[in-house]
């Protein structure tokens, strides 16, 4: 990432392209657990 900023300018393209590279990993991981994520947020929160 570091090589996106530059002396003079920032390469405001690559930069946010390489941070949507970035993020795309863990947003697919947090919509393909999401059942489970709600499955023990919900577990956790009764009382019992």
């Amino acid at each position: 990432i570091s090589e996106f900023i530059g002396f003079v300018q920032v390469d405001w393209q690559g930069l946010t392209a390489m941070a949507t590279i970035l993020l795309l990993p863990s947003i697919i991981i947090t919509f393909a657990a999401q059942k489970y994520l709600v499955r023990g947020l919900t577990a956790g929160a009764v009382k019992g």
